[in-house]
């Protein structure tokens, strides 16, 4: 018998609904599925931290299944028995040993699916163990939760990174896991017991100085390096050990290495945090080309919610349990159905406010398609239909009723934010479309395409378009031509001499016919005629 790798290997490493509770539960879970996949006859696991799990039979639903309860001796004694290792940054973290059936031939299962279970259990149990320390260091149990291809990558690049002194640069749309990525890699290297200092970007206190004089023989953590001004950015880059040799004299009084590494207990190591795509950035005179140089050497991205539907639910139920919901008892499949489809623009920041509003004002029941509806209506939409159970009994929860949404902003309000960069107005807005807007504000005259300005939205272009619909109802092209026809209005009350189609140029029109259309359809004449009736046009004229 032989067990297909693709396929096979995603059923196993998704976890089903009831795990994500202890790290043995976890594995167990992982291992009770492999059974299902591999003919296996017995065997044992064992893991530093967590014990062993022995492969017995349930004595109830006379199925083979992973328990704490057994004889390891007994499990692993089997002669035939095949020892697969478990490590981490290949130092030993544990075992599986495994009975196998054999087919007819005699021929063994496929291994590498056994060493992908192997390595999967070496990135839990280490997830686990940055979890405590993270507890210990910042009072808060850190972990990055679920098992998805692009959170199993992200453990991959964790085990590679974390034992080297290079610069990290982590992207990733607002709300995604980048501190607790950069907390992983501090956690998981040799400079652990060392300092972590963590500077916000968009509002930073102190100087570069104090900032890695505080880390030395740690980590630097520069949050939102993408939104500090020019003049931070020269500062930050002459504190830096230059890997590259931009400069020959070694900051801080540390030293370099041979191969160009800031060693012992001298500089420390840097790691960056950006929603933005900094390269493009930097080709645009907006970002220290100098400094994107010297960050530019371990890179990872951190991906969407929406990119993760099989992390949806393990997330959830992570955070009812920290904010009191014990999940076992108000975790529905309502509830996970609507989290499923709903895109969450802020990522796991919206995700944890919706799942701790509905843990406290739903006090222990489970959570319905009701109390979804009634606390966070915008994620209901059509993803599903009516509580049946309320439909049957309107007068029982008169407060489920929907709750009407704000009165949306006009589109010229979003004219306005986008050319004079209101800040306030703009705050309040998904981070990728704060971008958008402030773009569009920039370089309205250009040739601009969704795909464009997704890339400096750092969203995809299908979420963008959904954001500026949702949230702003009107669509990318519709916001961009008022923003240009505002904008020749300006111009042809400004200077009344100005040929029109020289205006139709300015604000990015290169088809006259064009221009004259759209300024009529959204002021109402035509552009000569605007000019025409401004206050004071027939005393110049």
């Amino acid at each position: 018998m032989t067990v297909s790798v693709g396929g096979a290997l995603d059923d196993i490493l998704h976890p089903g609904s009831a795990d994500f509770r202890s790290l043995p539960d976890l594995i167990g879970g992982l291992m009770d599925r492999l059974v299902d996949r591999a003919p296996l006859r017995g065997g044992a696991l064992w893991l530093q931290d967590m014990g062993t799990l022995v492969l017995a039979q349930d004595r109830a639903g006379g199925r083979l299944c992973w328990t704490a309860d057994g004889d390891p001796n007994e499990a692993a004694a089997d002669p035939e028995a095949v020892v697969v290792p478990i490590t981490y940054a290949d130092a030993p973290v544990g075992e599986m040993r495994l009975v196998l059936d054999r087919a007819p031939d005699g021929a063994a299962p496929e291994a590498p699916i056994l060493q992908d279970v192997a390595r999967q259990c070496g990135y839990l149990a280490k997830r686990y163990e940055v979890r405590r320390w993270a507890e210990r260091r910042f009072g808060r149990p850190l972990m990055m939760v679920g098992m998805s291809p692009a959170l199993r990558e992200l453990d991959a690049f964790l085990e590679q990174a974390a034992h080297s002194a290079l610069p990290v640069l982590l992207t990733g749309e607002f709300g995604t896991e980048k501190a607790q990525l950069a907390a992983a890699i501090h956690g998981c290297g040799p400079r652990r017991d060392g300092p972590f200092v963590q500077v916000n970007g968009a509002n930073p206190v102190g100087t570069p100085a104090d900032w890695f004089a505080r880390a030395v023989g740690g980590t630097l953590f520069l949050s939102g390096v993408d939104e500090m001004t020019p003049a931070l950015q020269g500062q930050i880059v002459q504190h830096m050990p230059s890997q590259l040799g931009q400069w020959l004299d070694a900051p801080g009084g540390w030293t370099l290495s041979s191969n160009g590494v800031a060693n012992g207990t001298g500089g420390p190591r840097v790691i960056a945090s950006t929603t933005a795509d900094l390269r493009r950035l930097a080709e645009e005179g907006r970002f220290s080309r100098p400094l994107l140089a010297e960050l530019d050497f371990l890179c990872a991205t951190v991906p969407p919610l929406r990119d993760r539907p099989a992390d949806i639910e393990p997330l959830v139920l992570a955070a009812l349990d920290r904010h009191g919901g014990r999940a076992e008892e108000t975790r529905t499949d309502e509830l996970i159905v609507l989290c499923k489809a709903y895109s969450w623009p802020e990522n796991l920041f919206e995700l944890e406010r919706v799942i701790a509003r509905l843990a406290v004002m739903t006090g222990g029941r489970p959570i319905r398609h009701g109390d979804v509806r009634r606390h966070a209506p915008w994620m209901v939409g059509g993803a599903m239909p009516a509580d049946p159970e309320s439909a049957a009994h309107p007068a029982a929860h008169p407060e489920a009723a929907p709750v009407p949404p704000p009165a949306p902003a006009s589109a010229d309000h979003w004219v306005h934010c986008a050319l004079a960069r209101d800040q306030d107005a703009l705050a309040r807005l998904h981070g990728g479309l704060r971008k958008a807007l402030v773009f569009l504000g920039e370089r309205f005259a250009d040739p601009i395409t969704l795909d464009e300005l997704s890339r400096q939205a750092h969203v995809s272009p299908s979420h963008l378009s959904y954001l500026f619909r949702t949230e702003l109802q009107i669509s990318f092209k519709g916001l961009l031509g008022r923003i240009r026809i505002h904008k020749a209005r300006e111009l042809l009350a400004a200077d009344r001499r100005l040929p029109i189609t020289e205006v139709a140029m300015s604000v990015g029109y290169g088809d006259l016919s064009h221009f004259e259309k759209s300024f009529r359809r959204l002021v109402g004449e035509s552009p000569r005629e605007y000019r025409r009736n401004l206050p004071g046009a027939e005393r110049r004229g």
